[in-house]
C-alpha cells in the first residue's frame, strides 16, 4: 500500500503537457491549475458538481490528493511514463485530478478536447483516460480500436447505462465505473463494468466503508475524510465491497412504497434512447407521484402503459414532462432540480 509518507512533496517534477487541442479556455484552465498547484498553499479551490444542489466551493489539501493520487496508481498498476489523456473539463474536480495525477505519478500529460468523441483526433497512444458515458457511448460508435489500446478507462459523472454496458460486452471491453464525490476527491471505489463485469464495487486502498441505516459511511483519513455519511443507500457485502442502490434523498415514498429512481432509470435505459431521469412530485393520494422527464419533442410512444410492460406496476411512472432542454452542471450532469423548475417550459401528458 502506498502512502504519502513514501514520495515526498518536493520530488514532484513540474507537468509539461502536450495539448492537442486548441481550445484557449481549455489550455489556459489546464495552465492555471499547474500554478495554482506549483503555488505555496497546502490547499487548491473546486466546487461541487451541482447535480444535487447548489454548487459549494471547497478547499482541497493537496496532501490528501496526493494520497487519492496514489490510492488510484495502486488499485489500477499506473506507472511513471504512462500517458494520461485530459478530456474532461479541468475546471471540475475529474479533471483537476487527472492533472495532479500526472504531476504526482510522473505521469506524460495530453490534454485534449472536451467533446463526444475527444480520441478522434488523437494519434497517440494512451494508458489512462477518465471519461463520462456519453464520450463512452460515442467512442465505442466510432474509436472502438482506440479504445481497446487503453489499458485504464475510467468512467463516471452517471451511470452506464444497461444498454451501454451491452454495447461494452459485444465490443469485448472492460471499463472501471467510478464512485465518488467532489468531498471524497474524486473517486473511492471502482466497479468492473463490460467484459467480465461486477455488480459491486471495490474501494480503493487506504479506503474503508460501514453503513448507517443502510446509507454508505465513509472512513479515510489519508484523504482527509472521517466518518463521512453520504446519501447513497448501498448494500454491504463485505469491508472493501458494495452494491449501490441509489441516493437517499432521490428516494420516492409514493403510498408507502419506496422507490429508488436509479433502479428505475437503469431498466428504461434500455428503452430510452434520449436524456431522461425519473423523479417525485407531490400528489395528494400518494403523498408523491412518479414522473418521467425526457429531453425531446412529445411522443405518443412514451404515453402509454404498454411501452413501461418490462417494469413492476409501482415503477411505471404517472406523468410524462417533455422538455426542449434539461438544465445542466459544468460538468454536464443533468440538474434535476432546476430542470424541474422550469416546469412551465414543459409539456405534461398523462400515462395511460
Amino acid at each position: 500500500m502506498l502512502l504519502l509518507g513514501q514520495i515526498p512533496f518536493q520530488v514532484f517534477d513540474v507537468v509539461k503537457p502536450i495539448f492537442l487541442t486548441h481550445n484557449a479556455q481549455i489550455i489556459d484552465s489546464v495552465v492555471s491549475f499547474i500554478n495554482e498547484w506549483n503555488n505555496d498553499l497546502d490547499f487548491f479551490v473546486t466546487q461541487t458538481s451541482g447535480s444535487t444542489g447548489i454548487p459549494k466551493e471547497i478547499k482541497i489539501l493537496k496532501k490528501h490528493a496526493i494520497q487519492s493520487s496514489l490510492n488510484t496508481a495502486e488499485a489500477l498498476s499506473l506507472k511513471k511514463g504512462d500517458r494520461a489523456f485530459l478530456c474532461l473539463n479541468p475546471e471540475t474536480i475529474g479533471g483537476k485530478m487527472m492533472i495532479v495525477r500526472a504531476i504526482v505519478l510522473d505521469l506524460q500529460l495530453i490534454v485534449g478536447d472536451i467533446c463526444a468523441n475527444p480520441l478522434g483526433k488523437c494519434d497517440t497512444s494512451i494508458d489512462f483516460i477518465a471519461i463520462v458515458p456519453l464520450q463512452l457511448k460515442e467512442m465505442i460508435q466510432q474509436n472502438s480500436e482506440k479504445l481497446h489500446a487503453i489499458k485504464n478507462i475510467i468512467v463516471g459523472g452517471g451511470i452506464i447505462s444497461e444498454q451501454l454496458e451491452r454495447q461494452l460486452i459485444n465490443s469485448q471491453l472492460t471499463v472501471f465505473q467510478t464512485f465518488g464525490m467532489t468531498e471524497t476527491i474524486s473517486h473511492i471505489a471502482l466497479k468492473k463494468v463490460g467484459l467480465n463485469g461486477s455488480d459491486s464495487y471495490e474501494v480503493l486502498p487506504t479506503i474503508s466503508i460501514s453503513t448507517k441505516n443502510s446509507q454508505l459511511e465513509i472512513h479515510a483519513p489519508s484523504i482527509g475524510v472521517d466518518h463521512l455519511l453520504t446519501n447513497d443507500c448501498i448494500e454491504l457485502i463485505d469491508p472493501t465491497h458494495f452494491t449501490w442502490l441509489g441516493r437517499s434523498d432521490f428516494v420516492i415514498n409514493s403510498g408507502g412504497v419506496k422507490i429508488h429512481p436509479e433502479i428505475i432509470e437503469k431498466a428504461l435505459s434500455a428503452l430510452i434512447s434520449v436524456p431522461f431521469f425519473v423523479t417525485g412530485i407531490e400528489d395528494e393520494k400518494f403523498g408523491q407521484k412518479l414522473i418521467l422527464a425526457i429531453e425531446s419533442e412529445p411522443d405518443d410512444r412514451f404515453n402509454s402503459k404498454s411501452f413501461y410492460s418490462s417494469l413492476p406496476q409501482y415503477h411505471i411512472p404517472k406523468e410524462i414532462w417533455f422538455f426542449p432542454s434539461f438544465e445542466r452542471t459544468k460538468s454536464d450532469k443533468i440538474n434535476r432540480l432546476l430542470t424541474l423548475k422550469q416546469k412551465h417550459a414543459a409539456r405534461i401528458e398523462q400515462i395511460s
